[in-house]
């Protein structure tokens, strides 16, 4: 039975790396984040799949790929960057990668394609515990004055007023994005690197309390470098 792969995602923009490395994780992968080469190298390359970007701090992410495919042939290789252009492309693939995704591409796209090159590796990730479906048309509905969020099933779940004030953002306004600066502002608070991995620290914590609550899977998705989204039916009072 072939065995299962870490993922280690490369990136030095924490938010960034917050957003993959929680997703990742919350979708069945073992994934860990490095802010650097010096990193990556440190947790150790072999057997995983390396998300990586081309702008790193000491280095370039293709001179990393290329050494990567030299010293550990059988690790996966994603680069995912800002650069589109198709020279970087036919460059990054020409120097080992497996795919080259451009940043912008949503979390459900680079999974896919991580699950794609771990196939072609013979990998397994574990598929993400299977959640019961809301029904068709029904909202999840927002009670601010109580702190609760209740499910399309009328099952309520408890909020802080942290996560309160971050559904109030996203639920006023489904199917869009909201980014991180104006969920912050919304909650009265400076755009600080502590704050932003605080804000990435609360939807990752409501993603578990509503799977843990009501055996429903929350529709907040993170687009990544983007903000939230609210994906489901929403009321708010």
């Amino acid at each position: 039975m072939p065995s299962a792969r870490r993922v280690l995602v490369v990136e030095d923009d924490p938010a960034q790396r917050a957003d993959l490395v929680d997703y990742l994780r919350f979708r069945g992968f073992d994934a860990h984040g490095a802010a650097s080469a010096a990193q990556m190298w440190a947790l150790g390359a072999a057997d995983s799949l390396v998300l990586l970007d081309i702008g790193l701090p000491d280095g370039s992410g293709l001179a990393v790929a290329d050494a990567l495919r030299q010293r550990h042939p059988e690790t996966g290789v994603v680069m995912l960057t800002a650069y589109d252009a198709d020279r970087m492309r036919v460059e990054g693939l020409s120097l080992g990668a497996d795919a080259y995704l451009v940043k912008g591409a949503s979390l459900e796209v680079i999974e896919a394609t991580c699950r794609s090159v771990m196939r072609r590796l013979g990998a397994q990730v574990a598929a993400p515990a299977a959640t019961a479906a809301p029904a068709p048309g029904s909202d999840w509905r927002l009670l601010p004055e109580q702190c609760r969020l209740l499910a399309p099933d009328g099952r309520p779940v408890d909020l802080t007023v942290t996560e309160l004030s971050f559904m109030q953002q996203v639920m006023a306004r489904p199917g869009t994005a909201v980014s991180r600066a104006e969920l912050l502002a919304a909650m009265l608070r400076p755009e600080t690197l502590n704050n932003i991995r605080n804000l990435d620290g609360c939807a990752a914590r409501l993603r578990r309390k509503v799977e843990d609550t009501l055996g429903l899977a929350l529709p907040l998705r993170s687009f990544y470098g983007r903000g939230y989204v609210f994906t489901g039916e929403a009321h708010c009072r």
